[in-house]
């Protein structure tokens, strides 16, 4: 992104012009990563000095492949803008979401720090922005900053909390309570914004794309969201985190009709 700034000249006077616009355009970039991600913000200022010079950026068309399970590991990506789906390919060839990616959030770290291929693939939900920095400088950064490796081992404690919640609502829910969990995870303010298609939602939670389109309409009818030109309004949240817990049940093989009952004992 820039290149490594020289030594400040010695003696008074403002510097060169130059020098001044390498300056402004360093911290820039220094400030814009630290406001995007935490990650970047726990490195001292020395440590953003040794950085910011190894980064590289690239842009990626909605749909293309960041990198693909099997593959060595090379660069770790740190997304400036869109999104990017991590999934697996099942036996049967169907993609099973593990995690969706978003501005701040690293991409490609796990391989390499657990210093094995890639096992999932990477691909870009939208035209997608990001910096990269190449294994080898990654892997030394984190081994020399403390803050950084404690960041990162907070970060893997999360995923690794939400992949065995996601297993447990797998085992343990019906398909309408995981629908229920993944619009209540995406309530913003009485908009329900759900950022991907019925197919990949249903790849969230292990489904198919026409049992999530059938489960929506049951919640609309049932009067828990309401369908805008644009998504879904959260009405009834109430019955929304009932259907989650499971105290109401809701089929995507029958329509729903009046209010839902709650499952026998």
């Amino acid at each position: 992104m820039t290149s490594a700034l020289p030594c400040a000249p010695s003696g008074g006077g403002k510097p060169p012009l130059r020098r001044q616009i390498q300056v402004d355009t360093y911290l820039r970039i220094a400030r814009s990563l630290r406001r995007l991600s935490k990650l970047m913000n726990v490195l001292t200022d020395a440590e953003l000095d040794r950085l910011i010079p190894l980064l590289s950026e690239r842009r990626f068309d909605a749909r293309q492949l960041l990198f693909s399970a099997g593959e060595v590991p090379e660069r770790v990506f740190l997304l400036l803008k869109g999104r990017v789906k991590l999934y697996h390919i099942s036996s049967n060839g169907k993609e099973v979401i593990i995690d969706i990616a978003a501005k701040g959030d690293l991409v490609g770290d796990m391989a390499i720090l657990e210093g094995e291929d890639h096992t999932v693939y990477a691909r870009a939900l939208d035209d997608t922005v990001v910096v990269t920095i190449c294994w080898e400088d990654f892997f030394h950064l984190v081994q020399h900053s403390p803050g950084l490796a404690f960041t990162m081992a907070e970060i893997m404690a999360r995923r690794l909390s939400g992949v065995q919640r996601t297993l447990m609502n797998l085992v343990s829910k019906p398909v309408s309570g995981r629908l229920a969990d993944a619009l209540l995870d995406r309530v913003d303010g009485e908009d329900v914004r759900l950022g991907l298609t019925h197919e990949e939602l249903g790849q969230t939670i292990g489904t198919s794309r026409e049992t999530v389109t059938a489960l929506l309409s049951r919640f609309v009818t049932l009067g828990a969201i309401e369908s805008t030109s644009d998504g879904y309004r959260l009405v009834n949240e109430e019955l929304l985190r009932e259907i989650s817990s499971g105290a109401v049940t809701v089929s995507p093989r029958h329509p729903a009709r009046g209010q839902p009952t709650a499952p026998k004992s």
